[in-house]
């Protein structure tokens, strides 16, 4: 009753954020559309959408914009939720926005290293998003180099972490970004068991732990096949945290001799036994579909708790990642049932 209680709130304003989240239909119409100003002005009536694209004219808005306001409908949704929450769930979303943190600190870095612009996060959007963060936003969308950057991060906790790699020589933007995933799981984990309890924690471990095992399975499987790493620059890749990979399983994956052995010690692992097609070359597909399952099962399972919260943004995210393919389909002129089928493929297996 305690957690019905807690919850009732929130998760019917979020049942009611669903019922604006696109559908096939919607998918459909967006990726028969002859260019993107007629898929902004699609998008413009759309409550989810409307709210922060009904400023712009469509005519005018160029990619790296659109992006950046695809983007903001994420922060945006998140904001509502957050007026919704009382303290302690506050706390937890506060942690959990921690995982935007990494993402806009990264698109710095790679406006830096790329030398472009278009990645920022969008000036209108940043006193909302300021809220939630202690990166300093405005200073950080004006770092041209990554000494700037740092000197932007100096009070946040990011800051030490990625002072290291300062001092190493020619640091690439892979460093930078996998020192921030490194530390982000880590963090998040150890935070999980301070913040958290119960169903929450439950949720976050399960969550969490599957990501960091599955990602450790990729990194080890990229460094080998991309990278030709030695094992002991492999080792230093991986999230110091395991969940249902044992030692064991991670020391196989890292001594495999070639891709044939690689997939062996897979097969062996928990996800391995789970998925039974799985090779090295399907971690990925796996990773997004064992994910949603999770998030799936638990807002079932759990319909009053922080599933319903974690659960909503996670499909959240997954409607951008669809739309934003659907626009690249729209952008390159593709028949809308090819955009489509990539569309779909991200959806493949999702009741495994």
């Amino acid at each position: 009753m305690g957690e019905l209680m807690k919850y009732s709130a929130v998760a019917t304003k979020i049942r009611a954020m669903e019922s604006r989240l696109l559908d096939d239909e919607d998918f459909a119409k967006l990726a028969a559309m002859e260019n993107i100003p007629q898929a902004v002005a699609y998008l413009k009536k759309i409550p989810a959408y409307g709210a922060l694209f009904r400023g712009y004219d469509e005519m005018e808005l160029h990619r790296g914009q659109i992006e950046k306001l695809l983007v903001g409908t994420l922060y945006y949704d998140f904001s509502k939720i957050y007026r919704f929450c009382d303290k302690d769930q506050k706390k937890v979303l506060k942690l959990y926005f921690s995982k935007f943190d990494i993402a806009i600190i990264k698109r710095a870095f790679r406006r830096v290293f790329n030398h472009g612009d278009r990645t920022a996060e969008e000036k209108e959007l940043r006193s909302m998003v300021q809220r939630y963060t202690d990166v300093p936003l405005e200073r950080l969308a004006e770092a041209g180099t990554v000494a700037e950057i740092l000197e932007a991060l100096k009070d946040t906790q990011y800051y030490k972490v990625l002072q290291k790699l300062d001092h190493a020589e020619s640091a690439s933007l892979f460093d930078y970004e996998m020192t921030l995933d490194l530390f982000y799981f880590s963090m998040i984990w150890k935070q999980n068991s301070k913040l958290t309890k119960g169903t929450a924690r439950n949720l976050l471990t399960r969550s969490l732990g599957s990501q960091i095992d599955l990602l450790n399975m990729m990194w080890i499987y990229r460094a080998k096949k991309y990278y030709e790493m030695p094992e002991a620059s492999t080792y230093a890749l991986l999230i110091p945290v395991t969940y249902k990979l044992h030692d064991d399983d991670i020391r196989a994956m890292v001594a495999a001799a070639d891709e044939r052995a690689l997939e062996e010690a897979i097969q062996k692992t928990y996800y391995g036994r789970r998925f039974l097609k799985l090779d090295s070359q399907e971690l990925e597909t796996v990773y997004d579909r064992f994910l949603r399952k999770i998030y799936t099962e638990e807002k079932r399972q759990n319909p009053y708790s922080l599933a319903v919260i974690t659960g909503y943004l996670y499909e959240k995210e997954q409607e951008l990642d669809k739309l934003t393919t659907v626009l690249e389909g729209v952008r390159y002129g593709l028949p809308a049932s090819e955009t489509l089928k990539y569309v779909e493929r991200s959806k493949d297996g999702s009741n495994q």
